[in-house]
């Protein structure tokens, strides 16, 4: 983030004189915030890893980003949920222009030129007090005050200036509403990425409904099986992570439910209900028989056939020819 903007006040000035371009926030927490463009690329998004991070819940983790091209900076959206406006247009695309609005939600950003100037902060008139006669104490004095009031008069004027007031702006040029021609090879190149994010997005809403639909019916190992597919295709997905952990952690419970219940089932001595809960989790982790919980669960017939005088493997949880 330090890399690509510089964050002031809305009415700071940058010590150096130049021409900067900024994003000033209107509207929201971060109202007043000024973020002025010193990357070529800066992404706006929900995320805290975003270059301007946007405090609103209809903004997506990376939303939009703003890229300089052949001297222009071009606002593009990330194929984000709720879209993008500027000037009260929903736009794709748009080569930004002085003055410009961008509204994502709630939140509103005006993009704006600003030119300093080297003797930009030595604007303050001094008006020389009349002279003391016999006191040159008192000359030296009404000159600090004479400092003090001009000092004071300025800053009044800063405040009764609106926020949205540019320290200088070239009033001959037209605030543009209109996308005007971007490069082709560029255009390609973003349209060509477009087009990735948005395979990308379609491939992994597949899985996530397939994952989803078998986490709905128990079937937790089917639904890791897809959201573990989800990660390896976008594998810094945040919710493919999520939806994975929270799998595991479901498929965890069951199995532990019921283990407690054969425990209670072998404390009152309900042997057969016993092997019945003993006989879910070996059918459940069939296809892992490596799986700890697989040879606790199968220790437990074990111990189950010799208290009721039964043979070894005499307690069948799979009908395996019946499988074949």
């Amino acid at each position: 983030m330090a890399n690509a903007v510089k964050i002031y006040k809305h009415k700071d000035v940058p010590a150096e004189p130049g021409t900067y371009h900024r994003l000033v926030c209107l509207t929201g927490e971060n109202k007043g915030r000024a973020y002025f463009i010193i990357g070529k690329r800066i992404v706006m998004g929900r995320s805290e890893k975003c270059d301007v991070t946007i405090l609103d819940l209809k903004s997506s983790r990376e939303h939009a980003e703003i890229t300089l091209a052949g001297g222009n900076y071009i606002l593009t959206d990330l194929g984000s949920q709720n879209g993008v406006m500027v000037n009260d247009l929903k736009v794709k695309q748009h080569v930004l222009a002085n003055g410009d609005k961008i509204i994502i939600g709630k939140t509103v950003y005006k993009f704006s030129k600003m030119v300093v100037k080297a003797d930009e902060k030595e604007k303050v008139q001094e008006t020389k007090p009349a002279k003391s006669v016999d006191a040159p104490a008192e000359e030296k004095k009404n000159k600090r005050m004479t400092i003090i009031l001009g000092g004071l008069l300025v800053l009044g004027l800063l405040l009764l200036v609106d926020e949205e007031a540019e320290i200088t702006q070239d009033e001959n040029k037209p605030v543009r509403t209109k996308v005007k021609e971007i490069d082709d090879s560029f255009q390609r190149a973003i349209e060509k990425r477009n087009k990735r994010n948005q395979k990308n997005k379609e491939k992994l809403a597949i899985y996530f409904k397939r994952g989803l639909r078998e986490y709905r019916e128990g079937n937790y190992f089917r639904a890791i099986n897809e959201f573990e597919s989800a990660r390896q295709w976008s594998p810094n997905d945040s919710l493919a992570n999520f939806y994975l952990r929270k799998t595991r952690e479901k498929l965890d419970e069951h199995i532990q439910s019921y283990f407690s219940k054969a425990t209670r089932d072998m404390d009152a001595i309900n042997y057969m209900k016993a092997s019945t809960s003993y006989c879910a989790v070996i059918r459940l982790l069939d296809k892992y028989p490596n799986d700890p919980r697989y040879k606790t669960a199968e220790e437990g017939i074990r111990n189950l056939e010799k208290k009721l005088g039964m043979s070894e493997g005499e307690i069948i949880c799979i009908d395996k020819k019946g499988s074949e």
